[in-house]
This record gives C-alpha cells, structure tokens and sequence, in this order.
C-alpha cells in the first residue's frame, strides 16, 4: 500500500501524537509498505529541520505552519498553504490517507477537499481538547474580551459541524472507548469508527527497564510532555518547590523551547530556593535512547495536565515500575495505584508522602506495573492490526482517480 500520513508533529518531536504516528508508520514500513508522512516543523513552523527527508523507512516532508487554533491556521511559505497540502496528497495520490487530529491543520485545511478523495480516507483522533458542553462567549462578551468571545463562538461551531465532516471518512480511529471524541461519535451516530488504544516501545517492558525500588540519597521526579499551558508544568514546579522534601531532581522532557518554556524559568526563579537540595532539569531535543534513560533512572512520574485522553507517557512509566502522580485526567485515574491530585497543595503533599516512603513507591509502582501488563500495550500487535484494517477498507474502496 501507498500510505501517506498527515500529522502535525513527527520525530524528532517526543510528544504522544508523534511517538504514536512515528511507531505506526515505522512499522507499516517495516512490514514492506511505502509511507510518506506530510507534517510540520516545530515552533509554529521555525524549528530548523529538514524540509524533506527519510527516517526508519519513512518518508518525511515538513511544511512551516503557524497553529493558534481556533484563531487561525497559516502557513509561513509558499509551500505551506492549504493548497500546496491538497497538492502534495494529489502527486503522491496514495492508497490510503491518514490524516491525524482535529483542531489543526492536517483536518482542517482537508475538509474541502474530502468529497473529492477518492482514495481510503482514515481519521485518526487524538481526542478533542476544545470540546466542551458549554461554550462561554457570551460571558466573554460581557467582559469586552472580543478575541476570547470569538475563539469560544469558533470552537462552537467547529463541533456543531465536525460530525458531518467525520461521515466522509471511510474510518475513525479513536483512542479509547471513554474518549471524548468516542463519546462525541456516539452522540452524533458515526457508525465508522473504531478502537486502537494506544502502545508503548517494547524496551520499555525489558527487564533492565524495571525500578528496584532502594532507598537512594536523590529522589527524581520525572515529567514528559512538550512545554504548554494544557501540560501544566507551572503547577508542578510550584508543588515541587514547596515540597518539604530534601535532595531531589524535577526532570522535565520536552520537543522545543518556547514562550511557555520561558515563563517556566520565571516561574523556577520565584520557587526554588537556592538553599534547598532541590534541583529543577529541563531537557529538550534528546535522543529518544537518553528518554529511556529518563525512564529508567527516575524515581517517580508526575503528571500535572489539565486534559489528557489516552497519553502513551502513562503507560510507558507504567511499564518501568514507577509510582505515578497526576491530576485526575484522561486514563490516570484508572492506573492501580496511581496518586491522584486536583491542585498544587495536594501535588505537594504527594511529592512528599513517596519522597518519605520507599515502600510505598514500591508498592505503587508495582501495582502500576502488573495494570499495564494486562492492557494489551504491545506496538506490533498495533501495526498488525492498522495493516489489516487498511487492507479491508482498501478491498472496499472504488477504483483509484484523483482528479481535481
């Protein structure tokens, strides 16, 4: 099959949407499949990449888009527009397209064009961060806040039509059964979707990867994500700091520097005392080996997020044996053992109860770890089963024609 993927991040980016596109089409490619993979450059579209090239197999071309969704979706360059995306799916004319997520320009900037694909059309959710049940521009109204006013009345709109949108497509993918855009596909009736949850790199289940468990000098608090105010790295810094803890290390991983990546330092300098044992680490566009190493070395995963639907970076901690602390979002809650928190104060105090602990860190890292054991997280079981789905949707499908 002739597959190409429309994503908005790809590697080298460490985010979920990445890891998840880039373990998917890596593997179809192992499998003999040709994969082309239309993304976007970093920082809305400055990050200093290639504009093409082939990683494991795969084919990448990367477009400069500038994302503020839902206030607008612009390209940096000629050859980042709407038009030269519709142009690039009509030369490559694949077997299948896979576009994923909603709320970005690998959805948007397609939906005029769907009715003219004749190709096998997939939709990959990732779950839809500006759904709400109550959009709230009226009261934005009120306050004269026109920008706010406009983003919540776009958003409204977005998804008072996104169903129809989603009909067009031959599959929808999502990631869980309690998803949000699962539960969006059942309100509105779409009867062509279907469950992928996600899966996690297989060296995260070898042995070596496993947490002992021993009383150490240094307790490490580990966090990966891209830096963003959905990710909530500010709470957790603050948590961190008034943690009356002694020697320990606050690991942050993120893709790229940005303006939340600064306010963060900002923050650091108003937390931290310097006469503490304390340490905050931020690392960015690191090898996806020196990530494992993370994984490995770290004592405890702490997730402050304001959303979350599926995140692959819960069970990959998971799979190593590490205590988990999050707020109460996306699958967290379900982890055996998870510590779950609603703000800083109580962050705080679980910081510092595993800090105390040793056994109960094991105890909760064991128990995350025989949870993600019976979830069915393996990544080739995932890419068998895509490749068999795509076969029979492509058996289905009429004959290839892309004509304008």
């Amino acid at each position: 099959m002739r597959i190409m993927v429309a994503v908005p991040s790809f590697w080298p980016s460490q985010d979920g949407v990445a890891s998840i596109t880039g373990y998917l089409a890596e593997g179809l490619a192992a499998k003999g499949h040709e994969i082309y993979v239309l993304t976007s450059a970093g920082k809305g579209g400055l990050q200093e990449l290639p504009e093409r090239e082939m990683h494991e197999g795969v084919t990448i071309t990367r477009m400069r888009v500038h994302t503020q969704w839902p206030l607008f979706i612009r390209g940096r360059d000629k050859k980042s527009t709407e038009q030269t995306y519709w142009k690039y799916i009509r030369d490559y004319n694949p077997d299948v397209l896979l576009v994923v997520c909603a709320q970005t320009w690998t959805l948007d900037w397609i939906i005029p064009y769907l009715k003219r694909l004749q190709c096998v059309k997939v939709f990959y959710s990732h779950g839809y961060s500006l759904l709400k049940e109550r959009y709230s521009y009226q009261e934005y109204l009120k306050k004269r806040n026109i920008v706010g006013a406009w983003a919540e009345y776009k958003c409204k709109k977005y998804y008072d039509h996104l169903y129809k949108y989603l009909k067009l497509f031959d599959r929808v993918i999502y990631l869980s059964e309690q998803s949000n855009a699962a539960l969006y596909a059942e309100k509105h009736a779409l009867v062509n979707g279907t469950i992928l949850k996600n899966a996690i790199d297989d060296r995260f289940f070898d042995e070596t990867m496993r947490h002992q468990y021993h009383d150490t000098e240094l307790i490490s608090y580990l966090f990966v994500a891209n830096f963003n105010e959905n990710k909530n790295q500010e709470m957790l810094i603050r948590a961190f700091c008034r943690a009356k803890i002694g020697k320990s290390r606050l690991v942050f991983v993120g893709f790229e520097k940005n303006e939340y990546y600064d306010h963060l330092q900002d923050v650091m300098g108003e937390e931290l005392d310097q006469r503490q044992e304390k340490e905050v680490v931020f690392y960015v566009h690191i090898s996806r080996q020196e990530v494992l190493n993370l994984y490995k070395t770290c004592d405890v995963f702490v997730c402050p997020s304001k959303s979350e639907i599926y995140p692959i970076v819960a069970h990959e901690a998971a799979a190593t044996g590490m205590p988990v602390i999050s707020t109460d979002v996306g699958i967290y809650s379900k982890i055996t053992g998870a510590y779950i928190v609603n703000d800083v104060e109580q962050m705080r105090t679980a910081i510092e109860d595993l800090y105390n602990h040793t056994e109960e860190r094991k105890r909760r890292g064991q128990a995350a770890y025989e949870w993600i054991c019976g979830q069915g997280c393996r990544i080739q079981d995932k890419v068998d089963w895509l490749e068999e789905d795509l076969q029979r949707l492509l058996l289905k499908s009429k004959p290839l024609n892309s004509e304008d």
